[in-house]
């Protein structure tokens, strides 16, 4: 995906979301921010998953951590736990497009 212009099938997803985007109003410049935003999320989302999975070791090293010290990443990894990478991807791939809509 990072070598798009060699791939006919990310150059085809990519004409595919620049025409939805100009159809939902973007400018020229912001389908470009708005392509690429949505081509690095899905490229971190692919690497989270293999690299950096929630059910993995580091989340569970988190949790672990000293409360007092890491509140929000121990509570954030005690809540991951519960959290399927579908749920996962398809969250963040909503806040990404609300906040195209803004």
């Amino acid at each position: 995906m990072s070598h798009r212009h060699r791939s006919l099938g990310v150059l085809r997803w990519g004409e595919t979301v620049l025409g939805v985007l100009r159809e939902a109003g973007l400018g020229p410049e912001e389908r470009i921010v708005a392509l690429r935003a949505l081509l690095a999320y899905a490229i971190g989302a692919i690497q989270q998953k293999h690299l950096g999975a929630l059910s993995g070791a580091g989340t569970a090293a988190i949790a672990e951590l000293p409360a007092d010290e890491f509140p929000y990443m121990t509570e954030a990894a005690l809540g991951a736990r519960s959290l399927t990478p579908d749920r996962e991807f398809h969250g963040g791939l909503a806040l990404l497009l609300d906040g195209m809509g803004r």
